[in-house]
């Protein structure tokens, strides 16, 4: 399975049994969106048919698009050879045991792709939690101004204080 594990692409090997079927022994592609302890969560990527996926998701191409599908174009990231997509509902768990080896290649997790991937996941997954996530960020925004305004206030107050206490000074001598 390839992966990309935070900013890096990585490979790993699915454990092969004789009484599986064969898709296991493959390598899979997949772009690492967190981990805890030995575990990777990955979305899988594939490659992309526009006649198989005729709704897919892309932040400049198709902004409108619902889809479950994120179009990854191979002009756009150096790691993969030809146009992907990244199935956005499909998260699934991976040891760490299982990477092969890493590769070149990232998507940067600070970067603005990363972050829609993110944040596109967390709403399929977990609509309810991205909905407070949202209006808690936008309180936070909010109070986060209001706090701005009383420091900027205080410190006028202050100022002010000062300005006065030094008049009053003045007139005692």
């Amino acid at each position: 399975m390839r992966l990309l594990l935070g900013a890096h692409l990585v490979l790993t090997n699915s454990i092969a049994f004789q009484n599986q079927i064969p898709e296991m022994s493959y390598e899979h592609r997949g772009l690492v969106i967190g981990s805890k302890q030995k575990l990777l969560y990955v979305l899988p990527i594939f490659s992309y048919d526009p006649l198989k996926h005729p709704d897919v998701y892309h932040p400049v191409d198709y902004p409108d698009s619902k889809s479950n599908l994120f179009l990854l174009k191979s002009s756009e990231f150096s790691f993969i050879s030809h146009d992907s997509v990244l199935k956005l509902n499909d998260l699934r768990t991976v040891s760490v045991n299982r990477i092969l080896y890493q590769q070149n290649g990232r998507i940067v997790p600070t970067s603005a792709t990363y972050k829609q991937i993110e944040s596109l996941t967390l709403q399929k997954y977990f609509p309810g939690f991205y909905y407070d996530y949202k209006q808690n960020l936008q309180t936070v925004e909010a109070l986060t101004k209001q706090l701005e305004e009383i420091i900027r206030y205080t410190k006028a107050i202050e100022t002010e204080n000062k300005r006065l206490k030094t008049e009053i000074t003045s007139f005692k001598k």
